[in-house]
């Protein structure tokens, strides 16, 4: 048996954001369409906790399981967590109805994050130190941005989504590949005056790239996936790999126009909402490829069978 996807959930439950709301510093919709792809965001309001809606997306999931101690782990992936100390995984854990035996741990790793924390819960299954693994990214990239910065301000956007991994008979094994350059790491960071610095040509590059190859080595390295679901970074990377892709035969999902770049829960939210809308078959094999911060890249390929998707 191999351990893959049984069930997904999310939560958005911030204020829409449209792209007219970024007029008071010069923006108009047609341009920021035309540069990202973008239309809306969700963006949360200051006061709500990130663990609460971490739990709200990882409850749904608790909840359809006849024994929710059979979950040996939780990992919360998170770029936008300020709180150093507690981490907020063991409160999400309390707050989705997680007994306290659950090994529970918060994970960054910017927007390679779910692909990172989804390595490492398959790989916690297929060595029998955990029974199924619950994998939850949360984000509220609207606090890290500067929201008078024209270059990001209406790039980002906040929400959450939680996947369950189980072993199965019919499951194929996992593929990963994964990689990092810290000399890289002026790329991508957080600005001391507050805000977020990218140095666009060089991520736009360079994601492409990664991503790109990530993608191909998941097919070379099969079983072959029968979706591919990119970072949502930017809706012109995103059309670039999958120009980069379209010799590998399979649907590329590109769901950025009303969530914006939510880093690392932007490759469960946009798979979610694929599989809520029907667009993808409740079984097959996700392959997932995301460039981040650090500098961090990667991809995984897994199996997943997916009866119902709890959506906000």
């Amino acid at each position: 048996m191999s351990a893959g996807i049984v069930d997904v959930a999310t939560a958005k439950p911030g204020r829409t954001i449209d792209n007219d709301h970024f007029a008071s510093i010069g923006l108009t919709d047609e341009w920021i369409r035309r540069r990202s792809g973008i239309a809306a965001r969700s963006w949360l309001p200051d006061e709500t906790s990130l663990a609460e809606v971490a739990a709200e997306a990882c409850a749904p999931i608790v909840s359809r399981i006849d024994a929710p101690s059979s979950i040996g782990a939780l990992i919360v992936v998170s770029t936008s967590v300020r709180q150093r100390v507690p981490g907020i995984a063991p409160k999400v854990a309390q707050l989705a109805g997680l007994g306290p035996s659950v090994l529970a741990l918060d994970m960054n790793a910017a927007c390679c994050g779910f692909v990172y924390g989804m390595i490492t819960g398959l790989s916690l299954c297929d060595a029998g130190q955990a029974r199924s693994v619950l994998v939850c990214s949360v984000e509220a990239m609207s606090r890290l941005v500067d929201r008078t910065d024209r270059q990001t301000a209406c790039l980002f956007g906040d929400g959450s989504a939680a996947v369950l991994l189980e072993d199965r008979a019919d499951f194929a094994g996992f593929r990963q590949v994964a990689g990092c350059d810290g000399a890289q790491e002026a790329l991508m960071r957080e600005t001391g005056a507050g805000g977020i610095h990218l140095d666009g040509g060089q991520v736009f590059d360079r994601a492409v790239r990664r991503m790109s190859e990530s993608a191909q080595y998941l097919f070379d390295h099969g079983p072959a996936p029968t979706v591919l679901v990119g970072h949502q970074a930017n809706g012109r990377i995103l059309e670039q790999v999958r120009g980069f892709s379209a010799h590998l035969g399979v649907p590329f999902v590109n769901r950025i126009e009303n969530s914006g770049n939510t880093s690392s829960a932007s490759i469960p939210l946009a798979f979610a909402e694929e599989l809520d809308a029907g667009s993808l078959p409740a079984t097959g094999r996700l392959g997932a490829v995301a460039y981040g911060a650090g500098e961090a890249w990667g991809g995984v390929s897994v199996n997943y069978r997916v009866v119902a998707v709890a959506a906000p």
